[in-house]
């Protein structure tokens, strides 16, 4: 079974290899070799000495009712802990700080009894935050739950390098990061970008169709898609209730496209022509489009990152106890599913 990775994730493709071919793509990932951001972060003093501090407050906030209680009662608010396994956290945290007066900041290091971060060191928080923000945007797309397709995979790289380029004359200290993703992104995902499969789980996602493409790729890829709904079966067009559309954190991270007109679609080459020249960047468009649903259906229902199998093997931690472990497989499972959908079911 052939495998693409996203941050050391799995990216399961619906073909399957050879296994030699899957060896060969395995060993080929092995052999590659990548510089992780955080080593550039902490090769030098400066950079590694500004996190420490904030890993003081971290810490002190963390082990410590009283700290915590003033930290709260200067910022009025919580403070965010780093997680050691989702480096979001950290990104969120370090905005957080951020955000703050300097007055509050001063304050709550001289309740905490640390260092008081420099002017330096807080140019280079607020750098943090404002570089890394496209990078945790896109983990948190890449890693969500409620719509984690495979077509978000291409678009969500290409946005994340070009805003992340168009950081570059901007900034003192992460140069050397921004190279680093960008470089990481290019000679990774180079063979995804060409993915006939990616492309087609892009182009039949009404939030980005045929406008991530430059123009001399379009026409390739408008056949591409007619070819592949001509051999789809023949689709009654229903009329089933819509799914929830793009919320305003994705809209402001991709920037493909405009506004939102229904229309209705007929044989596999018109359907698909009407299609791309539509505007309707919400899910439920496809119910116009039956055919180029069959395709999104197809290409789509691939999970781009392992991030909420993950959280489902987390809740099963939480389950399954000393005190529950004589529950039977089939037991567990009920309750799992339960305890996991109560956030969209309650009894």
């Amino acid at each position: 079974m052939t495998c693409h990775w996203i941050e050391g994730q799995d990216l399961e493709r619906k073909e399957f290899g050879p296994r030699e071919e899957v060896e060969e793509a395995v060993r080929e990932d092995q052999d590659a070799g990548f510089e992780d951001v955080g080593a550039i972060l902490d090769g030098e003093g400066g950079k590694t000495q500004t996190l420490l501090q904030c890993s003081a407050i971290w810490n002190k906030a963390h082990r410590s009712p009283l700290a915590a209680e003033a930290v709260e009662e200067i910022w009025k608010m919580k403070l965010i802990i780093p997680c050691v396994t989702r480096w979001n956290s950290e990104y969120n945290a370090v905005q957080k700080i951020v955000s703050l007066t300097d007055a509050q900041l001063a304050e709550v290091c001289e309740r905490l009894a640390v260092p008081k971060l420099l002017a330096n060191e807080l140019a280079f928080l607020n750098e943090y935050a404002e570089v890394l923000k496209p990078l945790a945007c896109a983990l948190d797309l890449l890693q969500g739950e409620t719509k984690c397709f495979l077509g978000l995979v291409i678009t969500a790289l290409q946005t994340l390098k070009k805003r992340l380029s168009d950081k570059k004359p901007h900034v003192r200290f992460f140069l050397e990061v921004i190279e680093t993703v960008i470089n990481a992104i290019d000679s990774r995902f180079q063979k995804w970008f060409l993915s006939r499969e990616a492309k087609l789980a892009t182009a039949s996602s009404p939030q980005f169709r045929l406008w991530w493409l430059p123009e001399e790729e379009k026409e390739d890829v408008r056949r591409m898609l007619v070819a592949e709904a001509l051999n789809m079966e023949p689709a009654v067009n229903t009329t089933a209730a819509a799914p929830a559309s793009s919320d305003s954190g994705e809209e402001d991270f991709f920037s493909y496209g405009s506004g939102a007109n229904r229309e209705t679609s007929t044989v596999p080459p018109e359907e698909v022509r009407k299609y791309l020249e539509g505007t309707n960047k919400k899910l439920g468009a496809l119910e116009d489009f039956p055919t180029v649903k069959q395709v999104f259906i197809k290409y789509n229902t691939t999970l781009p990152s392992s991030a909420a199998v993950e959280r489902l093997f987390s809740y099963g931690g939480n389950l399954f106890t000393p005190q529950r472990n004589r529950m039977t497989d089939e037991h567990f499972e009920l309750v799992l599913l339960l305890r996991y959908n109560s956030k969209i079911s309650t009894v």
